[in-house]
This record gives C-alpha cells, structure tokens and sequence, in this order.
C-alpha cells in the first residue's frame, strides 16, 4: 500500500508546482523580464508610439502587488460566504498563475473574480454564474467567464490543491488520543493553529517549497511548540535522533516563512484606507506599464473568436472516380474511356447475354 508521501509525490501539486526557492524566484524574475520586454515592443508599434517608454514593475514590485491583490481576493470570497477552502485554493490558483504570467501582461483586477468562481468549480461547489456576478457591483458573468481559458492555461490545466486544513484536524485528534494535555490547550492551539493556515500560506511561498503536513506543523509549531515536540517523539519512538532532527529543521524553515505574514496583519491589510494609500504609487505605476493588449480581457476574447470564424476553412477537393483510392484506373488520369466500357460490356454479353449471369 503507498504510503501517504508516494501518493503525495504523484500529484500535480508536487509534479508541476513545488519548486526550490532559487528557482521559483529565477522564475519570476524570467517572468518579468519577458513581460517588460514584449510589452515595450507593443507600445514601441502601437498608433500613436508611446515615447519614452514608462517605468516598468520590478520582480520586488510584483511582489508586493501580488499580496495586495490577493488580500482583495481573499476579502471578495469571504464576502461571498465561501468556506475556508475555497478561499485557500482561489488565493492559490491567483498565485501560482502570476508565477509564469507578470501582473504587467493579464490585469490582476479581471483574474480575481475568474479565480474566485473557478476554484468553487475545482472544489466542487455550484455558484450560479449571475448570481456570483451580481455579487459585484459593475461585474457582469462575461467579464468573470472572459479570463477562465487564460488561466487554466496559466495553471498548466492542474486544478489540484492539497490544503493543510485536514492534517491539522488529524493532529489534534492524535494530541486528544495522547491523553497528555488538557482540552482547553488544544482547543486554543487548534483555534490559533487554524487561523495561520488561513491567512499566511496564503501570502507566503509555502504552497510552493513544502507539502501540507509542513505547513500544518510550521503553523502548530507557532500555535504551541509543546504539542509539536510531543507529535515528533510519538512518531519517531524508535528511531534515530538525526532522522528527528532533519524533520524538524524542515518545520521550523517553514515556520520562519509563515512567521513573515502572521494573523495579526489582517487588521492591516484589511485596512482598506491605508492599504490602498500604501499600494497607490505602484497601482499607479501598473496602470502605464500595462500590456495594452490585454486591458480588455472580454474584447480580447471577442477578437479571438471572430478570428476564429473568419478564418478560411479548407474546402474539400472532389477526387475523380479512380483516385478514391489513391491510385488512377486506365491512362486518361482515372477516367474510363468509351473504349474501355465497351471491351467490359462486350465480355459480360460473351459470358451469357445477361448482365445478371446465365439462367438458374
């Protein structure tokens, strides 16, 4: 029987979306550069030529832009009243989207709403498509629609998010199973516990660098140490220190991460006066540097299917009777000649005067 790290190992989480910090960050800034590139090409030849060329958003820059605009999303779906890990694998398909794809290229505004709607889709919750739209004022169904296609292919058509919720409702029933600490402690550890894994995998790189019992025991690790410590000794009664030791450094490198955006920046973030004053110089410095070809995701797709309809469609060619199967009967390019219908009929009339054969 596989165990749980083996079938871990074949998911697309792990498969396409884990990656060593060095290279995540390679990534991005390849990501960056390419988008900056082509997009001053576009406003190079676009009528009237943009001159000179706007500043264009660093890989630090889109950073900061990418929590700001996942706190937005974050903010939507709960107004919609979607359940925790919904939430997660909305913020989760925005971030691994903007990895191979720059904020400067597809507007981050437009990808929200699509992320929103298409992780209730991948987690198996139906939202009525106008119903989700009426949600936001100004946001029609073909506005939320127009990005879905760009953004499966942005998530390499892999809509698996394995989220640490349920390895952390296992851990509290193994610490209950202990019998070695009250109920009021767990249930405090459990509820702190909780709300990290809601808020900073979400705005850290986590998801990326570490599997979900990781992150469970980063996040159980800041709640209450004791009951982390008391996990690895059960589990690891009989074996070497060392192999103790390597785990638990694992923990706490995920745990310094997740300590970068703690709980208690909600309040913060959530803040929207002073977030958007804060975000103001480099929302401003996103909307001159924008791919002007992509502004208008809706109109993009309209172009694309017109496109789509007025391209000639190759007509087929009538094949004569003797190239049907590839090859040509007779000399005169497949044609049967008068000659050549004459000869057959004159042995049918030799073999019996009847087209159908002699009489029975």
């Amino acid at each position: 029987m596989a165990t749980e790290d083996a079938r871990y190992r074949q998911s697309s989480q792990y498969r396409l979306w884990s990656f060593s910090p060095s290279h995540l960050q390679s990534l991005r800034e390849q990501t960056n550069s390419l988008a900056a590139t082509s997009i001053a090409e576009r406003l190079r030849t676009s009528s009237p030529p943009v001159d000179p060329l706007p500043e264009f958003l660093t890989p630090a820059d889109e950073a900061v832009l990418l929590n700001f605009f996942i706190v937005d999303l974050l903010r939507a779906a709960q107004f919609c009243e979607l359940p925790s890990e919904i939430q997660a694998t909305a913020a989760i398909f925005f971030r691994r989207f903007y990895v191979t794809n720059s904020l400067m290229t597809y507007p981050p505004r437009a990808l929200t709403m699509t992320c929103i709607f298409f992780a209730c889709k991948a987690e198996g919750l139906y939202y009525r498509l106008q119903k989700f739209a009426d949600k936001f004022p100004g946001t029609t169904g073909e506005e939320v629609l127009a990005a879905e296609y760009v953004l499966c292919q942005g998530l390499r058509f892999a809509f698996d998010v394995r989220h640490p919720y349920r390895a952390l409702e296992g851990a509290v029933m193994e610490l209950r199973r202990l019998g070695d600490f009250d109920e009021n402690r767990l249930a405090r550890a459990h509820t702190r516990a909780r709300e990290i894994l809601k808020l900073s995998p979400l705005l850290t790189d986590v998801y990326f660098h570490y599997t979900p019992s990781q992150i469970m025991f980063g996040a159980l690790s800041m709640a209450d140490e004791g009951l982390l410590q008391r996990l690895l000794r059960d589990a690891f009664a009989g074996q070497s220190e060392s192999a103790k030791n390597q785990v638990l450094d694992m923990i706490q490198s995920c745990r310094a991460m997740l300590e970068k955006e703690t709980p208690e920046r909600r309040s913060s973030y959530w803040d929207t006066n002073a977030s958007k004053e804060a975000m103001k110089p480099l929302n401003k410095k996103l909307r001159k540097c924008r791919d002007p070809d992509r502004v208008d995701l809706v109109a993009l797709q309209k172009a694309r299917r017109e496109q789509a309809l007025q391209k000639p469609k190759a007509k087929p060619t009538a094949k004569e009777d003797g190239n049907i199967f590839g090859g040509s009967i007779g000399a005169s390019n497949g044609k049967i000649t008068d000659e050549q219908r004459e000869a057959k009929r004159r042995r049918v009339v030799s073999g019996g005067g009847d087209m159908l054969g002699p009489p029975l």
